[in-house]
């Protein structure tokens, strides 16, 4: 008996495991189906432009942003606009916050704390809260926007480097930082930072340029993103 003691206590403590290895990641989901800019834009997966902001070591979504150049390809719709080819359209989601947050990511936290009291157990069931939780859905017309297209004529100086010292003996540690990545690209160019705000990345350029278009906002008339066809 002595010896059946330790299996008759794994066999008990087993499903516990079992289930917190099995538990809905709700951050993780969020930021797939809802904060991914590539479903942003019908047969758009590669914006111009791509922002993704998250918060703390939980990766917390705080807000994310899509830029398409060109004309609109939203199902349902007929650009008549003979210059649309250069058209800047900017559309973004944020977590909501009432007020102004203290840091950006008390935005990401309020909305994942609200969205796992619901329990959600499938993507399903996530979509469907999402529904209710007032993320902000808006789009802006980059080209009409004074302080984002001032913005956009520093993208000359922007350095995608890391700015990375393999000499230094010590490595530059951050704890708890926000991370943003950031993508821009053109036919068969495309460059790309992952990584915190450091001063002089491009990280730093992508989230002064999403401040940029403050102001400029308005609802978006698009399906929300976590409504988007699959590709």
């Amino acid at each position: 008996m002595l010896r059946l003691a330790p299996l008759a206590a794994l066999a008990l403590t087993a499903p516990a495991f079992a289930q917190e290895a099995l538990r809905y990641d709700v951050a993780e989901r969020t930021r797939a189906l809802a904060f991914d800019p590539g479903r942003f834009f019908a047969d758009t997966p590669q914006p111009a432009i791509a922002i993704r902001y998250v918060g703390d070591d939980r990766s917390v979504p705080v807000y994310a942003i899509a830029v398409r150049h060109g004309c609109r390809t939203d199902p349902g719709t007929v650009d008549g606009d003979l210059d649309c080819g250069q058209r800047l359209i900017a559309r973004m989601l944020r977590a909501p916050f009432p007020g102004t947050p203290r840091r950006p990511r008390e935005r990401g936290y309020r909305l994942i704390r609200t969205l796992e009291q619901g329990r959600p157990d499938s993507d399903e069931a996530l979509r469907r809260q999402l529904d209710g939780v007032g993320l902000e859905w808006v789009e802006a017309d980059v080209r009409r926007c004074p302080k984002a297209m001032a913005q956009l004529a520093t993208i000359g100086e922007l350095r995608f480097a890391t700015g990375i010292d393999f000499d230094r003996r010590l490595s530059e540690i951050v704890l708890h930082a926000d991370t943003i990545r950031f993508e821009m690209g053109d036919y068969l160019l495309r460059a790309s930072y992952e990584g915190w705000l450091k001063p002089g990345t491009a990280g730093l350029w992508a989230d002064a340029f999403a401040k940029s278009l403050e102001g400029c906002w308005k609802p978006a008339t698009a399906p929300v993103p976590w409504k988007a066809p699959v590709r």
